[in-house]
């Protein structure tokens, strides 16, 4: 199954190694889903998570931009402007259009319409349910 992981998710992963965003990390190592990724995704990943740099451990944020790096299907965006109440979010819906994803995990799902063609836009707690339930 394919899913975008929005910025948001994987910083709260690296932050509280406690909390559920923190599984999508492993589970994404584990090949538990695959994540779909643009340029553009993928250097918001890198500038977010080095703008914490003094509250996450360099080795794991790096472990982790190589990961997406080497793992992560790699896709040409999908033009997708005016989607999302926030315009900062439009790469993540474009990533999941051009890559097929069924799902759009995030924190903010208020920033995104309810449903985009067949991509569900998902909190953690749904994804990790949905991951659950296909395993």
């Amino acid at each position: 199954m394919r899913a975008v992981i929005d910025t948001n998710i994987f910083l709260s992963g690296l932050l509280n190694a406690e909390g559920g965003a923190a599984k999508i990390i492993p589970a994404f190592q584990e090949g538990e889903f695959d994540l779909v990724v643009t340029s553009e995704v993928f250097d918001e990943y890198v500038r977010v998570l080095h703008l914490f740099d003094n509250a996450i451990p360099a080795s794991q944020s790096e472990d982790l931009l190589e990961l997406v790096f080497k793992k992560a299907l790699k896709v040409r965006p999908a033009a997708s402007r005016g989607l999302c109440s926030d315009a900062d979010d439009e790469k993540f819906i474009s990533a999941a259009l051009a890559g097929q994803a069924i799902f759009l995990v995030t924190k903010n799902k208020k920033h995104f319409p309810r449903k985009v063609s067949s991509i569900k836009i998902v909190t953690v707690r749904e994804f990790l349910m949905e991951i659950e339930r296909t395993a």
